[in-house]
């Protein structure tokens, strides 16, 4: 069962001058077609303005499309009457922790969301409770988010989403601007939360080693899905995608190391499966091998 569905999206950009005439005409979607799983953790790659931020703010009803529909957990999100049901479904975590953290204390900030949609108080307690021990935050709840590093701020985002209980959260570029521990944090409680709660995540990140763990990479171009050099859509598994080298570099990305690395020992003429992600996966074909 589909808990997003996208058909035919398109949606511009629109540039106009003070005499609210349009200069320019972007287009960050064009005929974009798009399912996602409920309880999948899908990967959208691509590189800055393929449409994939596009894209997540469509489903959070952010933005709505030009034309096309867009469906979350079947409510058109062009209703308007649905637009808060719809974010109750689908929560969203932004790159920047600071622009999602309103108040002062940590347990205010993550009781915040359920709050503005009217849940009991009690319930509003339990949420926040479970939402902050969930990510690890138990022992700064008292804490201003001021006196937080970039990937706690970032836990304490995710939480307030929790606290929600959306079935869906959307991150987009999540650990874009944390150290290399903060976006091992953040993408842990990210499979944690599609592992054992259930919750579909799509995630968004230029990172290639985030998404090798995830069920399904999707790569954007353009605003579409992107082709391979067979005219095939890059959309598969990591392991379907990520062996597809070549193509990745022709939209000029890249794959993560140990891939890389398999790939160039398998053009020296070292006869090991294409796809690797893991170093465990590239000793064992060494192993076999020699």
């Amino acid at each position: 069962m589909n808990i997003i569905k996208a058909a035919h999206i398109f949606y511009d950009y629109v540039l106009r001058d003070e005499n609210d005439n349009i200069v320019e005409t972007t287009h960050a979607l064009t005929d974009f077609d798009l399912e996602v799983e409920k309880g999948s953790f899908v990967c959208l790659l691509g590189h800055n303005g393929c449409g994939k931020s596009t894209f997540a703010r469509l489903i959070n009803a952010l933005n709505l499309p030009k034309e096309g529909t867009l469906l979350v957990d079947g409510m058109d999100t062009k209703d308007g009457r649905l637009t808060l049901n719809i974010r109750e479904k689908a929560g969203m975590v932004f790159q920047n922790p600071d622009n999602q953290i309103i108040s002062n204390v940590v347990e205010e900030d993550v009781a915040f969301g359920p709050e503005n949609i009217g849940v009991p108080r009690e319930e509003i307690i339990k949420r926040v409770d479970e939402a902050i021990d969930a990510v690890g935050m138990s022992a700064y709840r008292y804490k201003s988010p001021n006196q937080l590093s970039g990937g706690q701020k970032q836990r304490v985002a995710i939480a307030g989403i929790m606290a929600m209980r959306p079935e869906c959260i959307v991150f987009d570029e999540p650990t874009a601007m944390l150290d290399p521990d903060g976006r091992k944090e953040v993408l842990e409680i990210a499979h944690r939360l599609n592992r054992e709660e259930g919750i579909t995540v799509v995630l968004i990140t230029h990172y290639m080693e985030e998404a090798v763990n995830a069920d399904r990479i999707v790569v954007m171009e353009k605003g579409r899905i992107a082709l391979d050099k067979n005219g095939h859509k890059m959309d598969g598994s990591p392991r379907e995608i990520f062996s597809k080298v070549d193509d990745l570099r022709a939209l000029a990305l890249t794959v993560p190391v140990i891939t890389e690395l398999a790939h160039e020992l398998r053009t020296e003429g070292i006869h090991i499966p294409e796809g690797i992600l893991t170093r465990t996966e590239l000793v064992e074909a060494l192993k076999s091998y020699f």
